[in-house]
Parts: structure tokens; sequence; C-alpha cells
């Protein structure tokens, strides 16, 4: 009987050969990520809002500088990680007064005063931009900035007419 030696000798190295490759026992894993801080945004009802002074008199004006004081307030609606939100009131000045919000409507002689904040502080129109801020901490979630607008007579006589002021505010947070 004769034995092929070939098939067999073939046999034998394949299942030497092929004995598996032991692999890694070790690797590494990457993870990246980000995490936002939390953001605000004035009240829906403070984006666009005309604050209406009460009617008055050039007569008024005889015994006061000021006439019509109207409390308001500006609310900023925040993620519950925000702790303080700033109020920045931007504006032009009264040419008769740098501290009142100019008029552009047809009465002379008279600005907007507007207060704001504990003591309700004067925001001055022509101000530095701290002097011009309120900075509130919030609330379960808001911050709500207590603030007035009135008449104010500036330098010269106070004429009837009509009252226009804009004013812009903005806020930033942390």
């Amino acid at each position: 009987m004769k034995i092929q030696t070939l098939p067999l000798i073939l046999a034998v190295s394949a299942a030497i050969t092929g004995a598996p490759v032991n692999a890694a026992t070790t690797g590494s894993l990457s993870f990246t990520g980000l995490v936002n801080g939390g953001t605000c945004n004035l009240a829906a009802g403070d984006v666009s809002r005309t604050i209406t002074l009460p009617t008055v008199k050039v007569a008024d004006f005889d015994s006061s500088l000021y006439v019509g004081v109207t409390p308001f307030q500006v609310t900023a609606e925040c993620e519950s990680d925000i702790r303080n939100v700033t109020f920045l009131f931007t504006g032009t000045a009264d040419s008769g007064n740098g501290l009142l919000f100019n008029n552009t409507g047809s009465a002379t002689g008279l600005g907007v005063w507007l207060r704001a904040g504990p003591g309700a502080a004067t925001i001055p129109a022509n101000g530095t931009e701290l002097e011009r801020s309120r900075t509130v901490a919030t609330t379960a979630s808001k911050a709500v900035l207590d603030a007035s607008a009135a008449y104010h007579k500036n330098t010269a006589a106070v004429g009837r007419g009509t009252l226009v002021s804009a004013v812009t505010l903005s806020i930033t947070y942390d």
C-alpha cells in the first residue's frame, strides 16, 4: 500500500499555520461632547412695547421738573442655570439735558426721564454703559426689573404737543 504523504503533509501544515492569531487585549475609546449654558430672552410683551405716559398740561410743569411718573416692569425669561440678567438701555440724549432721552414728538422743552432698579436711580441717556445698565438676579427662571418713566423739563420752556422717544433695551446674562 502506498500512502500518499503529500496531502497529509499539506493538511498538517495547514492546521499548524491556520491557527488563530491572538487579538489585542486592550483598546481605547474617546468621547467628546459639549455642554452649553442656558439662554434668556425678553418676555414676549417686552420685545416691542409702548409705555403710554398720562396726558399732562403745560401748567403741570410750573411747580415741578417732572410729571406723569409711570411705573412699568421689563422681564427676561431664562433657563434654570442663569443667575443674573443685565438690562442695558440705549437711546439718543436730549440736547437740553443729557440725562434725559430725547423727544422727537412735537412738544418742546422736555424729554423722557427713565429710572430703574433699587432706589429708582436715573438711567442717564448720555451715561456710560455701566450707568445705563441694571443687573437683576433671577428668581424662578425670571429676572424682573422695576422701572418708571416720566416727562421731564429740559432747559427750554415746555410747549404743548406730543412726546415720542425711542429707547433700545438689550440683555446679557450669566
